[in-house]
């Protein structure tokens, strides 16, 4: 699965080889068709596991809906940090949306994992509602589709960004000082008249 997913994300699923993936994971062909039946069940198999475990991942953070900022920000934290730490992921992510989600949408899986993220967003837009702290009109997917793009932006455009802005937007301490900057955009988002 691992020199899969590398090969998808590098190449995409057009320009994937079987044969590359074979080899880099020391196995036999034939195996790989007996087991995935053919490079689109590979590729399907590859994509599903990849946001498994996002999912699991996200599951596992200890979130606190009575506490709904500090939760929204470790989610945003947590979101960055993962795209940041997993480029096959976000390679991944930029082939399939090359292919303008061709496979992700017929999958039942990846959608169904997202319900826990998405009610776990809602529940803590409620409680910080409920406590005065969150604007009104936050919307969950609206929320989580920015805390992607603020994750992901910088990455997918980091060379071309890098070289039209004279900033290093891979080197580590400019990518801390987005993360702080980012927390901070959407801090102010979600809070009302300027609490904190």
């Amino acid at each position: 699965m691992k020199a899969a997913l590398k090969e998808f994300a590098l190449h995409g699923f057009s320009g994937a080889r079987i044969d590359r993936i074979a080899e880099a994971a020391k196995c036999n062909m034939r195996m790989l068709y007996h087991y995935f039946g053919n490079k689109e069940g590979l590729y399907v198999a590859v994509l599903e596991a990849a946001y498994a475990d996002l999912r699991r991942k996200e599951a596992a953070l200890d979130i606190d809906v009575d506490k709904p900022l500090e939760g929204m920000l470790e989610l945003l934290r947590f979101t960055y940090l993962y795209f940041q730490n997993n480029p096959m992921f976000e390679g991944l992510l930029r082939a399939e949306n090359i292919m303008q989600g061709r496979f992700v949408r017929h999958s039942r899986p990846v959608p169904e994992g997202a319900f826990s993220l998405k009610k776990t967003i809602a529940d803590l837009i409620a409680s910080g509602q409920a406590k005065g702290l969150f604007r009104d009109n936050l919307d969950p997917v609206n929320l989580y589709v920015s805390m992607t793009a603020l994750s992901r932006f910088h990455l997918g455009n980091a060379y071309s960004m890098s070289a039209v802005l004279g900033v290093d937007l891979q080197d580590k301490a400019w990518r801390k000082q987005r993360l702080d900057h980012c927390l901070e955009v959407f801090r102010a988002y979600l809070v009302k008249d300027g609490r904190s």
